[in-house]
């Protein structure tokens, strides 16, 4: 209570005044303190950056401990300001602690999602750079942050979602250089041969399917890129960390070579990365995206009320998961109609009785 009345007591306009005037000193190296630690943060922020890529410390667990690093810099500035106007510490660290109960009480959500991060970080039920499936919502993480975790979805719109709501809740995980099962569930007339449509499914299967050399060739590719980053990352570590930030000159070096290096592309090459970009697509339409390896299972899964429901379940890799989705749909749509065979739509047989019947 007392000290309450003396920070009222400091408010009053003639209590200002003569404190500006006995700390103005004081004021003057604080703010210096400020301006010169805005600098030495960003400064030490590059090096930790460096330091944690250097170290190949996973990117979740980097963005976190950074977001640490800048709360705890900030607190510690504002200790320092202070200390150095002689107030004393002890009183408002007493009155911060009280505070704290209280604010930990009503915001006891967002204290949820700070312990939310740290379980993601310790358990790692998902990493930044891992696709995620959570509450309708398909996309990359991008960042695990002390309270929210943004990732990045198909329609390029970032997605924020608390830590504290992500740990509550079913997530899916997947694995973005990983195998995935496309579960595709097709209805048809119960007029249909159901036979006829088994073998029309089995037909567009085979023909999207790769055969076992090449699907060898792009678990070799993979696995060529995984040792290829190994060891990019093996020859960054023997890059002098402090020489290039403190050389500001070798800094400016490197961007003035990237930019040179980026306005150096002529017409002639930018009409080859045309024709590049234009044969990669059509090959990338006739490319088989079945995976060999894992056997298709196609076949009558339910009765239901309006139609036979084929069930065909296909392995292919995450990143082609959408686009042979749409593939299939589209071929056996073709197909279908080219044999007669109906997809029907919900219907409902109605049948009138005519009241003179019944009497």
């Amino acid at each position: 209570m007392k000290t309450l009345q003396k920070f009222l007591e400091l408010l009053e306009l003639d209590n200002i005044i003569k404190f500006l005037k006995t700390n103005i000193f004081k004021l003057f190296i604080i703010y210096l303190i400020i301006k010169l630690g805005k600098v030495l943060k960003t400064r030490i922020e590059k090096i930790l950056k460096i330091i944690l890529e250097k170290s190949n410390v996973d990117k979740s667990v980097s963005s976190f401990l950074l977001s640490i690093y800048s709360i705890l810099y900030y607190c510690i500035l504002v200790y320092i300001s202070i200390e150095i106007l002689g107030i004393n510490t002890t009183s408002i660290t007493t009155f911060l602690g009280a505070t704290g109960i209280v604010l930990g009480i009503a915001f006891k959500e967002t204290l949820g999602n700070f312990c939310g991060g740290l379980i993601i970080l310790t358990f790692k039920p998902f990493r930044v750079g891992d696709t995620i499936e959570y509450n309708n919502y398909i996309g990359t993480v991008k960042k695990i942050e002390l309270f929210y975790t943004k990732m990045l979805n198909p329609q390029n719109e970032l997605v924020i979602i608390p830590n504290g709501i992500v740990t509550n809740t079913e997530i899916r995980n997947i694995k973005e250089n990983g195998e995935r099962r496309l579960d595709l569930t097709i209805g048809v007339s119960y007029k249909s041969d159901i036979q006829k449509v088994k073998n029309i499914l089995n037909k567009i299967v085979q023909e999207e399917t790769m055969n076992e050399v090449e699907e060898t060739e792009i678990k070799n590719n993979l696995l060529i890129k995984l040792q290829n980053t190994i060891l990019e990352n093996k020859n960054k570590s023997k890059i002098n960390i402090f020489s290039m930030i403190f050389s500001g000159k070798k800094m400016r070096e490197m961007e003035e070579e990237a930019n040179k290096n980026s306005h150096n592309i002529n017409d002639e090459e930018l009409e080859e990365n045309k024709t590049e970009i234009a044969e990669k697509k059509a090959a990338d339409e006739n490319k088989k995206l079945i995976l060999a390896s894992k056997a298709p299972v196609i076949g009558v899964g339910e009765l239901s009320d309006s139609a036979i429901m084929f069930y065909v379940y296909v392995y292919t890799r995450s990143e082609n998961y959408l686009t042979l989705k749409l593939k299939l749909n589209e071929k056996i749509k073709i197909e279908f109609d080219k044999e007669g065979i109906e997809i029907p739509y919900p219907q409902m047989d109605v049948h009138m009785i005519n009241k003179t019947d019944i009497c």
